[in-house]
């Protein structure tokens, strides 16, 4: 039966099920809740009853119930209340007795064990150990079977891995596969050689609960030497036996660097090294297993050769290197080697170009006739190495071999030494090696206001870099070294003060030089300055340079000789057509056009004719009309031609205009005459004839002129006017209206003393149509 709400031994709130939640990590002795009970001590009595028959141990083992306080007696752990099959939550009751009628009501709880992050991952091993093999290839996945485990539950029992960030140096060289694989991943390449054999990483596994908690494992790696490499000598060049001609068979011979030594460079194999002559000879042997050399064979003149020593691993032939031995037999040693022109001094600049490397060639006396001699050093500064060369028997030089690296010396100490194979010598050489000077520009541009009045105004600083050891000086070496001056510091300022620049412009040639001792460096540069707020009304000028411009010169040179090849050219082709027009082997320049034989042809460009033309009126009637080449009858005289005297009237009077109207006769016809080209005088005495008719009736009245005019016709070719008669390709009766006044008779002339030339025309006949 079910009480009422508010009397003794009932809840104070619904539901009924009251339900408790209780952290794992709550501490014993820790009130866990307040049981919401209805009555008070005078009321009711209460009592804790845990009877799940699920629950193996007296639920009271772990709680007390003060009246309705709950309190935690034993710690309780989630994990390992889960892991025994316990179940969560779990149900206990309240034993409440009402004091005043003795009545017992059971109320039923429920408590909720509440998992936290209390517990962080947990490695199957605290450390893993790994071998690997050093020549293992990059990207290779290392397996570790790193494991862990995390017994909280939900997200607090996940968790992810990562390498620690230790001060070992090798973490650099492994990363995990992923953050939830603990794998390794090789990255970088091992070396046995260079690494320590065992070295540790450093494995964290944190979870993802709030907050984090995590742990970590070792994971030990030991490298495995692999026989990957060839034995070594212990010298990287060559080995040299120097043997005086008087020792004994039987004797240890010792190189200069001393016994024949090599090495297993698997310095963790260290495998024995077992020596051997490829070369043959019959002098020298060698002990297999110590490298000593013994003298077999007694020696009876100096003499020098090479042998070849082999050295090989003797449990891997495949694994061998070879080094030359140089053997030296010599007389006699009485004479100690001695340095020569001491103190040794090398001089030059810490230089990357190969021309330029620092060199001293020095010598050494000895008196035996043919001295083996080799040389050795060592210097204060392990940046300094010497080549040091034979250049003759006695002879060598000295250069540094890594040029590309050459430190400062100030100075550098080397103690050199010399052996013969008995006796040695040493000397000090000293080597300063300065910075070469240059500038931090190519070119420099700097500007200065007119009209730089103030002597202590700088222009501008040529800056260098040099070296501090060595003194450095600038000069202007052009023709503005008495306008501008530059200072010990490469400060520019302009000279003198009361005259103003005269030009816009100027360029420099600054030389700067560097003194090390007794080395001289020069350097130079381009230096442009421009003058702002220069004067318009200055005659200004760009940047003046000593230098012409070649390109320009030759542009001129070239067009012009190119101009008179042309007239040259044209000079020549036409002095070469006038030769061919003088031999009839070209037509001349200007065709007449043609017209059928009954028209004859017409000059039709008579109007335009030459200044020739103009000075003869007559002439100029003459020279103008129509001719023809035609072939006469053959046997045809010239009274014969004249009597086929056509009347034209009427085209002859249409052609005649001006001066030409009032000198020809009234009685105007044409006529037709037919010349025919001779050796015999007689004929071109008639062409004479003509000249002359045309000749008197220039100077004569008009009547007189239209009288002798008949007259003249009756003896040659009748009262009409007429042209003058020549060839049909000659050019100077071309129609074009030459003047024949003064030269017609000239013309005749040459052509009847030319009769060679013109032999092959003879044939050939004009007619003209006046």
């Amino acid at each position: 039966m079910t009480r009422a709400q508010g009397q003794p031994c009932t809840l104070q709130f619904l539901p009924a099920l009251q339900i408790i939640t209780m952290l794992e990590n709550t501490e014993p002795g820790n009130l866990v809740a307040r049981l919401q009970i209805t009555g008070t001590l005078s009321e009711i009595s209460t009592r804790l009853v845990y009877n799940s028959s699920d629950v193996k141990t007296n639920g009271t083992d772990y709680f007390i119930l003060n009246f309705t306080d709950l309190y935690l007696r034993s710690p309780l752990d989630y994990e390992w209340w889960t892991s025994n099959n316990y179940p969560n939550p779990f149900r206990f009751i309240v034993e409440c007795t009402v004091l005043a009628d003795k009545s017992i009501h059971d109320i039923d709880f429920q408590l909720d064990l509440i998992d936290i992050n209390d517990n962080p991952p947990i490695f199957s091993q605290t450390i893993y150990y790994i071998n690997l093999n050093e020549t293992i290839p990059i990207n290779t996945i290392i397996s570790t079977n790193i494991s862990s485990y995390d017994p909280d539950s939900g997200v607090s029992g996940t968790f992810t891995y990562y390498l620690h960030n230790n001060l070992s140096s090798y973490n650099s060289y492994f990363q995990l596969i992923s953050s939830t694989n603990a794998s390794l991943i090789l990255v970088q390449a091992l070396d046995y050689n260079s690494m320590i054999s065992n070295f540790n990483l450093t494995i964290i596994a944190q979870d993802h609960g709030n907050p984090s908690l995590s742990s970590q494992a070792i994971i030990s790696i030991r490298l495995i030497d692999i026989d990957n490499l060839d034995p070594k000598f212990n010298i990287s060049t060559s080995y040299n036996l120097n043997i005086s001609i008087d020792t004994g068979i039987g004797y240890e011979v010792v190189p200069a660097e001393g016994r024949i030594y090599a090495y297993d460079q698997d310095i963790g194999i260290n495998t024995t090294i077992i020596y051997s002559l490829l070369t043959s000879n019959n002098y020298l042997s060698i002990d297999r297993y110590t490298g000593v050399i013994i003298l077999q064979s007694k020696f009876y003149s100096t003499t020098q050769f090479d042998l070849l020593i082999k050295a090989e691993q003797e449990n891997n032939p495949n694994r061998s290197g070879t080094i030359i031995l140089h053997v030296n037999i010599y007389e006699l040693n009485l004479y100690a080697p001695k340095f020569l022109s001491l103190p040794y001094t090398i001089f030059g600049y810490t230089t990357n170009t190969l021309d330029q490397i620092p060199t001293f060639n020095g010598a050494v006396d000895d008196m035996d006739t043919n001295p083996r001699l080799t040389f050795g050093y060592s210097c204060n500064s392990s940046l300094i190495n010497l080549d040091i060369m034979k250049t003759s028997l006695r002879q060598f030089r000295i250069q540094p071999n890594n040029f590309l690296n050459l430190p400062k010396c100030q100075p550098c100490l080397c103690i050199l030494n010399v052996s013969d194979g008995r006796y040695s010598d040493q000397a000090n050489l000293n080597i300063y090696l300065y910075t070469p000077i240059s500038f931090l520009m190519n070119s420099y541009l700097f500007s200065a206001d007119y009209p730089l009045n103030d002597p202590s105004t700088i222009i501008g600083t040529i800056s260098v870099i040099k070296d501090n050891r060595c003194q450095v000086q600038y000069f202007i070496v052009d023709q503005y070294n008495s306008l501008f001056s530059i200072s010990s510091t490469g400060n520019l300022t302009w000279l003198n003060s009361s005259n103003p620049p005269a030009q816009e412009a100027y360029q420099l040639q600054i030389l700067v030089q560097q003194i090390c001792l007794s080395l001289i460096m020069n350097i130079s540069t381009d230096v442009i300055i421009t003058i702002r707020n220069f004067p318009s009304y200055t005659i200004t000028s760009t940047i003046h340079t000593s230098r012409i411009d070649n390109s320009t010169t030759y542009a001129i040179i070239a067009s012009v000789s190119a101009f008179i090849l042309i007239i040259i050219a044209i000079l020549f082709i036409i002095i070469y057509y006038n030769i061919q027009r003088a031999k009839r082997r070209v037509p001349p320049f200007f065709k007449t056009r043609q017209n059928s034989s009954a028209q004859g042809v017409r000059d039709d460009d008579s109007s335009n004719s030459s200044d020739h033309t103009t000075s003869s009126p007559l002439n100029n009637c003459l020279l103008s009309g129509h001719y023809k080449v035609s072939e006469p009858p053959i046997n045809t005289t010239i009274e014969e031609l004249l009597s086929t005297y056509d009347n034209r009237s009427t085209s002859s009077s249409s052609s005649s205009s001006g001066t030409c109207d009032q000198v020809i006769s009234a009685n105007i016809g044409s006529f037709r005459t037919t010349i025919r080209e001779t050796n015999d005088h007689q004929q071109l005495d008639t062409i004479n004839e003509d000249i002359q008719w045309v000749n008197n009736h220039h100077h004569q009245q008009q009547p007189q002129k239209r009288r002798s005019s008949n007259g003249l016709r009756h003896q040659i070719i009748r009262e009409d006017s007429m042209d003058i008669i020549s060839e049909s390709h000659e050019s100077s009766i071309s129609g074009a209206g030459i003047d024949i006044g003064t030269s017609a008779s000239t013309l005749l002339q040459q052509q009847s003393t030319t009769t060679n030339v013109h032999s092959r025309n003879l044939n050939e006949y004009l007619t003209v149509f006046v």
